[in-house]
């Protein structure tokens, strides 16, 4: 997010209502762990921001010693 300029507000506005701006700060900071249904918003909402070639994966942005609910990979 950073190398591409995006700020939380640029995340909140691809999923209105699904998303907000502390959920989005806590994904960006790694500060707290979120539930799997918000990595997948997380996710979600950075790819339809950067319209990448290759999609990310939920599991690429967050990997599994940082999933929530003490999660070790699947």
């Amino acid at each position: 997010m950073t190398e591409a300029e995006l700020r939380n507000h640029d995340l909140v506005e691809q999923l209105p209502g699904h998303l907000n701006h502390k959920t989005v700060q806590k994904a960006r900071t790694g500060s707290r762990a979120l539930s799997r249904t918000m990595q997948v918003q997380v996710t979600e909402a950075l790819n339809k921001a950067l319209k990448p070639e290759h999609p990310y994966k939920r599991e690429y942005l967050f990997p599994p010693e940082r999933n929530s609910e003490g999660e070790k990979g699947e």
